[in-house]
């Protein structure tokens, strides 16, 4: 390495790390809100029925079970979901992750799964009084708009229940998947 490459990596290095310590110097240290609360009770393993909707509305679903893993993350900032299905059906993963945006006022999650080739990203908002989580989202997959609206309630401390709402030809929504969440002791 010439010495000039020498002297303007060394001069890079430096302002990178000059800047670096500005930065963090002039962050103030993140603070959880309130908001950030809500997510502890997930944490914890449950074990999961899914029933999912494949035909017409009134016909019987399809049932599995499985075990999701929640544990929070980034100095309680993130919660960390990990799901497996039973390892006697076909096998099925998925992970995801959901936090507390502040600038948005809402929650924001991302999930991927064994199944998908594209991100799902939803958000949306939480009701103490309820203890209720209602998300939003939308993607592409193969060509088409995907939208959904899962709604999440709390039953008691270990037990909760995800129905994902899913609009049908005629725009109305209707229930396409429940899972049950019973946390294991």
């Amino acid at each position: 390495m010439s010495g000039r490459v020498r002297a303007l990596a060394a001069i890079l290095l430096s302002g990178f790390a000059v800047a670096g310590v500005s930065v963090v110097a002039s962050t103030p240290p993140l603070k959880l809100a309130a908001e950030h609360a809500a997510l502890t009770r997930d944490e914890g393993t449950w074990n999961t029925t899914v029933e999912i909707q494949i035909g017409p509305p009134g016909s019987k679903p399809e049932s599995s079970k499985g075990v999701e893993t929640d544990s929070l993350c980034c100095g309680g900032l993130w919660l960390v979901k990990e799901y497996k299905s039973d390892p006697s059906k076909s096998p099925f993963e998925g992970h995801g992750i959901i936090g507390y945006d502040p600038a948005k006022k809402k929650y924001v999650s991302v999930w991927v799964d064994s199944e998908l080739t594209t991100p799902m990203i939803s958000e949306g908002t939480y009701e103490a009084s309820t203890r209720t989580m209602t998300m939003r989202g939308s993607m592409s997959a193969n060509g088409k708009e995907l939208r959904w609206r899962d709604v999440e309630v709390w039953k008691d401390d270990d037990t909760r229940q995800v129905t994902t709402y899913r609009p049908g030809p005629d725009g109305r929504e209707s229930p396409s998947m429940t899972i049950t969440c019973t946390r294991q002791k």
